[in-house]
């Protein structure tokens, strides 16, 4: 990969952010994913744009499992000392919205999340300070835990494995802040993963990648564990909703302590991606857009990112996901630094994820420092 390139498109895509509007709050909460690119893509911390949208989101209502998991990664990544009991009430929240089958749907406001301090006068408390070589923040120690007991099950509405693989994302920050989780909870977690896997099939739906050597026995995942009219467990696996889940399996096991390398769940999720190989669509086809190639195609690359550097591999199979993914993408952004080739035509939401593919933002477990 041309580095210089990749930093010039990063550069490219963040200017196009900090230029547009913060559309209506879609489904995929945009002020939260635009913070977490900010951070993620080098905007210093002092920028009034990013001083401002972080403002913004703490004073945004816990509402929703998007928004609230992606929150508790932007503070985990911003200092999660100093926002210690804000990732708190954002793991409360989780934690009263996890459904009894261990999975997560839309989520609703909770009055649980009060019961935690929020400690936003905690300035007195000092930060990691810097960066390694490689740019990522030095994570300050966590010295205190805080445990959370679960107040009550989460609404009766489906899961779906969209919203489940961002709960699984917002966990893991608030366990790398010192949040503690009851086992049962992350038991509940890896069980709802592993019963919603998919039978072995010999050939998915869509495009057939040739020639792959990932171990395991191809099981994939489609998007949610219920028959409704629209999609449901009979629906095809599909690229994102797989590479999603086995992110999700990989933080559960290293939640639980389990060796997410020797997890079948996992090596058979990556065998499904290997024989279903791409970065120009996202294979399955997805039931939640009629099927097109395209169909949340950055979604599905950011997917693959955390993928990869959950696992800690360079490969899927026999694809260097990496080298692969940023090519598509050097080669796809627009004249004006943005990314729009999903199906559904957001430039903001697209470029977030095309940014945080590109720095491969998602911290590795075995790295990840956790709470001490």
């Amino acid at each position: 990969v041309d580095q210089a390139a990749v930093d010039k498109a990063i550069e490219s895509g963040l200017q196009f952010l900090k230029s547009e509007e913060t559309p209506d709050r879609p489904v995929l909460e945009s002020d939260e994913f635009r913070l977490l690119t900010y951070l993620h893509g080098g905007m210093p911390e002092e920028t009034p744009e990013l001083q401002g949208l972080l403002k913004k989101c703490l004073e945004a209502p816990l509402d929703k499992t998007y928004k609230v998991s992606v929150l508790a990664m932007c503070l985990e990544e911003l200092d999660r000392v100093r926002y210690q009991h804000k990732i708190a009430q954002c793991g409360q929240y989780l934690l009263d919205n996890q459904k009894p089958n261990g999975g997560w749907g839309y989520g609703e406001a909770t009055p649980t999340t009060h019961d935690v301090p929020s400690g936003a006068s905690r300035k007195d408390v000092p930060s990691g300070g810097g960066k390694t070589p490689t740019g990522e923040r030095i994570k300050p120690e966590v010295k205190g835990k805080i445990k959370l007991t679960k107040k009550r099950e989460g609404p009766a509405a489906r899961s779906d494995h969209s919203n489940a693989q961002y709960a699984a994302l917002g966990m893991r920050a608030c366990h790398d802040a010192g949040i503690v989780f009851p086992k049962d909870a992350l038991t509940k977690c890896k069980g709802y993963w592993e019963a919603s896997q998919h039978p072995s099939q010999e050939k998915a739906g869509g495009k057939v990648a040739s020639g792959g050597t990932a171990p395991g026995t191809p099981r994939g995942w489609c998007y949610n564990d219920t028959q409704d009219a629209s999609c449901g467990r009979g629906g095809p696996a599909y690229g994102s909703m797989t590479a999603g889940s086995v992110a999700s399996l990989c933080i559960y096991d290293h939640m639980l302590c389990k060796d997410f390398r020797k997890d079948k769940a996992v090596l058979d999720g990556l065998a499904w991606l290997d024989r279903n190989w791409s970065v120009t669509e996202n294979v399955g086809p997805s039931e939640t857009a009629k099927g097109v190639a395209n169909a949340w195609l950055y979604y599905y690359l950011y997917a693959v990112e955390r993928t990869g550097m959950l696992y800690d591999t360079s490969l899927i199979g026999s694809h260097d996901w990496y080298l692969e993914g940023a090519r598509e993408l050097l080669a796809a952004q627009k004249a004006d630094g943005s990314w729009d080739a999903s199906h559904f035509k957001n430039a903001t939401r697209d470029t977030c994820f095309a940014i945080l593919f590109l720095k491969r933002a998602t911290r590795r477990l075995t790295a990840s420092g956790g709470a001490k």
